[in-house]
């Protein structure tokens, strides 16, 4: 968020969230929402108008008394990327001051290539994405960057050699900042997606839990409308949780871990593991083809394929077990799914998983949990991300005086 030096809430960012979230509001909405007298929310008001970062678009008539004055954000008074990207694929936003989205493109990930390749490849499609959409480029704030965990996010730094060892506390953030010009902010994509969910809207509650999958399993938390950080920004890897009677190897060094018995990864794996239905469903033994191998998974699933359809059913089953110690854990009644390999797959995921939640999560007695699909299943980490840019810069570094 918007927040002062000692990371405390600014009231101007309280404003802007607010707008972002609801779209127009009066000045008596705004105190009443945020809690603040209407003097305090009159002397901010101001400050954002003079800033070029909201405007007033008419008047509501309530009853006999005076008409409100409406304020929205000014939408092109800034934007801001975001970019998901891993080892099977890339997705890159742009969106304005608004959190709507602008532009959208998408390429292959960084398979096995290294650091320096893979970050200079980005560049070239993130300059290319900015000068399509004809944004300005001084009015771009930053990039949110967002792949997987665990991560240093005050260094800019990934804190795993995966998928090549010179992964390993690499410089990311700092190096694509200086080829773009731009600042760079680094972000977990389960917590970017659980933020790009959260504003969004369609998630009818402020505190809930978001299960991602992309080329592995991931998880993120958003309590009271803030996403759960932990002591390091490296919480809720649900993906590295152990499961009762796992036991297969994971990336991470440990076994039994959630993602390597249920991952988009493990299922491929599978299919390779027998030779005759990797050549019928065509699937590729290369880690960059993760993903797409995944979809020809489930395409045979979708097309009745017995085979196809066990190996997915495990996955998501196994999905749905991580769920509920998720579920457990932070007292939710509300997950959100969200990632690219649920493009297709997500009904068969939700269904699985809100099965496991109904039979085993403590809080069933209380109230049924509820699995949603991401509203923006294979972009929601990428806005997130550029959603974390326009919420972490000061309203004095971004204020203008109107044209």
């Amino acid at each position: 968020m918007l927040r002062n030096d000692d990371g405390r809430v600014t009231t101007a960012g309280r404003m802007l969230d607010l707008l972002r979230t609801r779209g127009t509001l009066s000045r008596v909405e705004l105190a009443a929402l945020s809690g603040l007298t209407q003097a305090r929310i009159t002397h901010v008001v101001r400050r954002l108008i003079d800033g070029g970062l909201v405007r007033e678009v008419g008047r509501e008539q309530q009853g006999r008394g005076q008409p409100r004055r409406l304020l929205e954000l000014e939408a092109d008074a800034w934007y801001a990327v975001g970019v998901q990207f891993d080892r099977t694929t890339t997705t890159i936003v742009v969106i304005d001051f608004a959190g709507r989205r602008v532009a959208t493109a998408g390429f292959r990930g960084t398979g096995t290539s290294g650091p320096d390749a893979a970050v200079s490849t980005l560049a070239d499609h993130v300059d290319d994405l900015v000068h399509r959409t004809g944004v300005p480029r001084e009015r771009v704030l930053g990039v949110g960057l967002v792949t997987h965990g665990p991560q240093d996010r005050e260094r800019g730094m990934l804190l795993m050699a995966h998928p090549t060892p010179d992964w390993l506390q690499y410089p990311l953030t700092s190096t694509l900042s200086n080829r773009l010009g731009l600042p760079v902010l680094l972000e977990n994509d389960a917590t970017a997606a659980a933020t790009g969910e959260q504003w969004s809207g369609t998630v009818p509650t402020d505190t809930f839990g978001l299960i991602y999958l992309g080329s592995g399993l991931g998880g993120g938390i958003v309590a009271d409308g803030n996403a759960y950080r932990g002591r390091a920004s490296n919480a809720v890897e649900i993906g590295h949780v152990a499961l009762m009677g796992a036991s297969a190897p994971c990336v991470c060094g440990n076994r039994g871990c959630a993602e390597a018995e249920a991952g988009p990864r493990t299922v491929v794996a599978q299919v390779l593991a027998r030779p005759d239905l990797a050549e019928r469903l065509g699937i590729r033994a290369h880690e960059e083809d993760t993903l797409a191998d995944f979809g020809r998974v489930v395409r045979a699933w979708q097309a009745g394929d017995p085979d196809a359809t066990r190996i997915l059913q495990q996955s998501a089953r196994w999905t749905g077990r991580t769920a509920v110690t998720m579920v457990n854990l932070f007292d939710l009644d509300t997950v959100v799914l969200a990632g690219p390999a649920l493009v297709n797959a997500g009904p068969l995921y939700q269904q699985f998983i809100e099965a496991e939640l109904t039979r085993h999560a403590l809080s069933r007695a209380l109230s049924r949990p509820r699995v949603l699909l991401s509203a923006n299943v294979d972009t929601a980490a990428a806005i997130g991300g550029a959603l974390h840019v326009l919420r972490s810069v000061t309203v004095e570094h971004i204020a203008r005086t109107p044209a």
